[in-house]
């Protein structure tokens, strides 16, 4: 027999990544989502009981660190403050935040990842360093960037954040033939816990858009309703968005918040009344080829304060928005099934960019990949270093 060998695992490590996330859990535990400010939690912990904790809420209120430091008190002396994003040392609409670490007497300090911002990244932890705070970096640092990714890809929303969410059999198909449906009830390739997945992603979006070919067939309700835990994320339902390029789609379907996206000429038409009496805004956008030009639907989501949407269509609506260059993250879901004939991709679907994968996640019985435009991996590097 050849010679055994130990792994030693080391439990402070173990320790650290625990209380990490406990702060992450903490940053998703928020009402509303928190843009265009990045979701931040943290956690104060003395002799190995959580003592204070909070989360970023919105732009203007207090950061992660100030309320978990207030909640501490005279115990954060001495204690190690666990955060999700470095402290910032930086004035913005609230004090930073370093300095209150340091007058509260806090002895250590653990941040997942450094700011993402390349003009004040590692600005907090070099003030905390050379006050004598001990400073350690890359505790959960893949969970954490992820957190924020929306803000590290638009440079803090200077645009929107576009995700695109499709799924598909083995055999590269949508859905089945269309022909074969007899109700309007979505049709899901897969399982319940991809469903949930889709659920947590949309908590994190201002907005989750659709073709109306799309509301036509499915009657989406495009909410969040499976997130139902605490920490898959706020709790603010996101808005729905159908794009409709000649304003078919049926009034009765839609209602209050509903976004309908349209052309122009459209816009003045009897179907544009109908639909506004419904309770829906209705706003043109600039069209190109007769289908919506996906750069205009993202200026009008900019309008609307809407700066993360979650792309829910069919492979059609699909391929413009890749054709355009405009997705950020492209997340596919893969059921263990083989349709033979169906929905497929339309003939020409050429995407202006390319994609670096991410992760690869089992969902039950079906995979879930995530492809990035931006490198995750190269982001990963930079806020660790």
């Amino acid at each position: 027999m050849g010679n055994l060998h130990t792994r030693t695992v080391d439990p402070n490590r173990i320790q650290d990544e625990n209380f990490m996330a406990a702060a992450l859990d903490v940053a998703r535990v928020i009402g509303e989502r928190p843009w265009p400010n990045p979701p931040v939690g943290a956690v104060v912990v003395k002799d190995g009981q959580v003592v204070g904790s909070g989360a970023h809420q919105r732009a203007g209120q207090p950061h992660a660190e100030q309320v978990a430091l207030a909640q501490a008190g005279a115990q954060a002396a001495g204690a190690t403050l666990y955060v999700t994003l470095e402290p910032c040392n930086h004035e913005g609409r609230t004090p930073p935040c370093a300095p209150t670490v340091v007058r509260s007497g806090i002895r250590r300090v653990v941040a997942a990842i450094r700011d993402p911002n390349p003009r004040v990244a590692g600005g907090g932890c070099r003030f905390l360093s050379e006050r004598g705070v001990a400073v350690q970096l890359g505790v959960m640092a893949r969970e954490a960037l992820d957190l924020v990714w929306p803000f590290v890809v638009t440079g803090g929303f200077g645009r929107p954040y576009l995700e695109l969410k499709l799924a598909q059999s083995l055999d590269g198909l949508f859905a089945p033939d269309p022909r074969r449906r007899d109700s309007h009830a979505p049709v899901y390739l897969t399982g319940t816990l991809s469903r949930v997945e889709v659920h947590r992603r949309r908590c994190w979006m201002d907005a989750v858009i659709v073709g109306e070919g799309t509301v036509l067939a499915d009657r989406p309700r495009l909410d969040a309703r499976l997130a139902g835990k605490p920490g898959d994320g706020p709790r603010a339902r996101p808005r729905p968005v159908c794009l409709d390029s000649d304003l078919s789609l049926d009034p009765s379907l839609v209602s209050d918040p509903w976004l309908v996206l349209t052309g122009s000429a459209a816009l003045s038409g009897r179907r544009a009344r109908d639909l506004a009496r419904s309770g829906a805004e209705v706003v043109a956008v600039p069209t190109r080829n007769g289908r919506l030009d996906p750069e205009g639907v993202l200026d009008a989501l900019n309008e609307a304060g809407l700066r993360t949407a979650l792309l829910e269509g069919g492979p059609r609506l699909a391929a413009s928005f890749l054709q355009a260059g405009v997705v950020d993250r492209w997340t596919l879901f893969t059921a263990p099934v083989v349709l033979g004939t169906g929905v497929g991709w339309p003939a020409e679907r050429g995407a202006k960019d390319s994609f670096s994968l991410t992760q690869v996640t089992r969902c039950g019985q079906d995979t879930m990949a995530v492809y990035d435009r931006m490198s995750f991996l190269d982001q990963l590097l930079k806020v660790m270093a």
